[in-house]
């Protein structure tokens, strides 16, 4: 294991991802790998282990059954482990993502995975749904419009002293900070990636449309409902 990007979600991890894919550090395990290669049980596992006592809290050698043939890894259910993985996997060099608005971090949230979590049908028969219930839940108390921002805050907080106290080497990252930063931390001539973009990936791109769309269509049907009811009254 090489790096562990330790941000919470909606922080460019994807794209994180994907541009130390670019760099030679692959593959990198993402959110995105999880149901791809039917690991949820396993990260139920760990955090009934971490949460509720249940079970032996994860080293590297139950780490290693799901990242054995990783180099690098990012975003959620992984980055739920920030001081296991760093016990876990010593060697690897620490990224902290984070956005530089926390506002912006928590509309990002509310439109995507919290959207998804509360507005899915019940029961539930994505094969997601277990693990995502279960990060919500201790994550931010299945309340991440109030207890959000904190948990953001405090998740921050965690991995700078974690990675200070265990002498870790951290760069901080938020997207827009380009290759030049990632590159230095790392070790590798920005000119190897000079004149390319960098990534710009998010699976949640499709799917915040149409949350967009749908709050539209609200706003739309209150506008006319008001407009009816201000037409009623004058009759009256």
């Amino acid at each position: 294991m090489k790096v562990l990007v330790l941000g919470m979600p909606r922080t460019g991890t994807q794209s994180l991802a994907d541009a130390l894919e670019r760099l030679g550090i692959a593959p990198v395990y993402h959110m995105r790998e999880v149901g791809k290669n039917h690991h949820q049980a396993l990260w139920i596992e760990a955090l009934d282990a971490k949460f509720e006592g249940r079970g032996k809290p994860f080293d590297r050698e139950k780490f290693d059954q799901i990242l054995r043939n990783y180099e690098a890894l990012a975003d959620y259910p992984a980055a739920i482990f920030p001081g296991e993985l760093m016990t876990a996997y010593p060697e690897a060099a620490i990224i902290l993502s984070t956005r530089r608005s926390e506002d912006a971090w928590l509309a990002s949230m509310e439109s995507t995975l919290w959207h998804a979590h509360t507005h899915a049908p019940t029961p539930n028969p994505s094969p997601m749904a277990p693990l995502s219930a279960r990060y919500h839940r201790h994550c931010w108390g299945d309340d991440l419009p109030a207890r959000g921002l904190a948990a953001y805050r405090a998740h921050n907080v965690l991995v700078r002293e974690l990675a200070v106290s265990g002498g870790r080497r951290l760069l901080e990252y938020a997207p827009g900070d380009g290759w030049a930063p990632l590159c230095e931390f790392l070790g590798v001539a920005v000119e190897e990636v000079e004149g390319e973009p960098f990534p710009r990936s998010d699976d949640w791109v499709e799917y915040k449309r149409m949350v967009e769309a749908e709050r539209e269509k609200e706003k739309e049907k209150e506008e006319r409902e008001g407009k009816e009811a201000i037409a009623d009254s004058s009759y009256r």
